[in-house]
């Protein structure tokens, strides 16, 4: 054991002390105030702009006189000034010269022509104008037909009011901040887990590993190194999302706590976010720990994760469709499937409906499956130390496998 927390020490010690651990981790936290406080100076210039602000203009042609209340019309664009013209070459002109940002010529009650110089595909103004023009025509039906439009108006805009009382889980209200964390949970295990298998092939390559593995026991050098990178991994993504949450905290009033929602997550959906997915954090560091030890040059890494880093990724699809589709069969399986559960299990509680016994099966499933990955790639690593200038391929880890030290 005291071995183990020697390489443990010295593991920590060379990450944290690494320039690109340091500088990554206070450019994000700079980024992140930086970010967050973007629009406190956006809304002070927008303030300043609106008393400058001059409004925008609208000319009509109206030549049967369909639409000729123009408070109706700044009802609907308030922003814009209504000119009218006669001519329909004098509307074109004018969008055209761009004295006139828009153009309506109207033809009949029901017909009408937009006139724009640049169109775009977010540009709502035409179904704003047809809203218009439909209420109008609506309010002119009624009173030839001798009804009431007020009364018929307010009858089509009562509400129907309705209240959700939900009696399990809240899926709808959990889904925002449960996809953020197996999304961070994901990009954690991609970017150090690679970290990890770049650093045992880094050791191999200048022969370092020789000396390591005669002093000590593979199984402490593979869990120190391995438990090493996670523990680094949670405290520099812990210090950025710390940094996240303490810039939108001094901001929260310029974003109207617009997030605050997300960041209320109930305690039972946070313990087993921590607890599958550190587990899971380490089952594959194990096995990107394991692949880098089997991998004679650096350069060779990326080549030799790739069947881990697509398994990961299938897992994250699997969880995408689960988080879509929860307590449906396929999510109540890949739930207890170690090599998914530590993802997907964490979305049945968050918005699906898993009873607390399928949870410990599942942890515990995913624990010895850890454990059991952990001893696997003690033994890689111990046989990679072995090989130099070999490529690695199916063959070389079944020789590892069958090793015994």
């Amino acid at each position: 054991m005291r071995a183990f927390f020697i390489v443990l020490k010295f593991e920590l010690e060379t990450m944290l002390k690494k320039k690109s651990f340091l500088i990554s981790t206070i450019l994000v936290a700079i980024a992140a105030f930086a970010l967050l406080s973007f629009p406190r100076f956006l809304s002070n210039d927008s303030e300043n702009k609106d008393a400058q602000k001059v409004d925008k203009v609208m000319i009509i042609q109206d030549m049967k006189q369909i639409l000729q209340d123009d408070n109706l019309i700044k009802q609907q664009f308030p922003a814009y000034k209504v000119l009218r013209t006669t001519q329909l070459d004098e509307l074109k002109k004018q969008v055209t010269d761009g004295k006139a940002d828009i153009g309506f010529a109207i033809n009949d009650a029901t017909h009408f022509t937009y006139y724009i110089k640049n169109s775009s595909l977010q540009d709502t103004r035409p179904a704003k104008f047809e809203d218009l023009m439909k209420k109008q025509y609506q309010a002119k039906e009624f009173k030839r037909h001798h009804y009431d439009a007020t009364t018929i108006e307010a009858i089509y805009q009562t509400p129907i009011q309705s209240k959700t009382t939900v009696l399990g889980t809240d899926g709808s209200s959990n889904y925002y901040y449960t996809y953020a964390l197996i999304l961070l949970l994901y990009m954690m295990i991609m970017i150090y887990g690679n970290q990890v298998g770049v650093g045992v092939a880094s050791e191999k390559s200048n022969r370092a590993i020789e000396i390591l593995t005669t002093s000590t026991t593979s199984n402490t050098l593979i869990f120190g190194k391995v438990i090493a990178g996670a523990i680094t991994g949670v405290l520099q993504t812990a210090l950025m999302l710390g940094s996240f949450l303490l810039a939108y905290q001094v901001n929260a009033d310029v974003w109207n706590h617009a997030l605050d929602k997300f960041l209320h997550i109930p305690s039972i959906v946070l313990w087993t976010f921590a607890l599958f997915g550190m587990l899971g954090y380490l089952l594959f560091n194990f096995l990107f720990g394991a692949i880098g030890a089997l991998c004679s040059k650096v350069e060779e890494v990326n080549g030799a994760t790739m069947p881990i880093q697509l398994l990961i990724i299938a897992v994250f699809i699997l969880s995408y469709v689960s988080l879509q589709m929860p307590d449906t069969l396929l999510a109540k399986i890949v739930g207890f499937v170690p090599f998914t559960s530590w993802m997907c299990m964490f979305i049945n509680v968050a918005v699906g409906s898993a009873t607390v016994w399928e949870i410990i099966i599942s942890w515990c499933l995913l624990a010895v499956t850890t454990i059991a990955m952990g001893i696997l790639g003690a033994r890689l690593y111990r046989r990679g130390t072995l090989s130099y200038g070999n490529t690695v391929s199916l063959k070389t880890i079944v020789q590892a496998l069958r090793h015994h030290e």
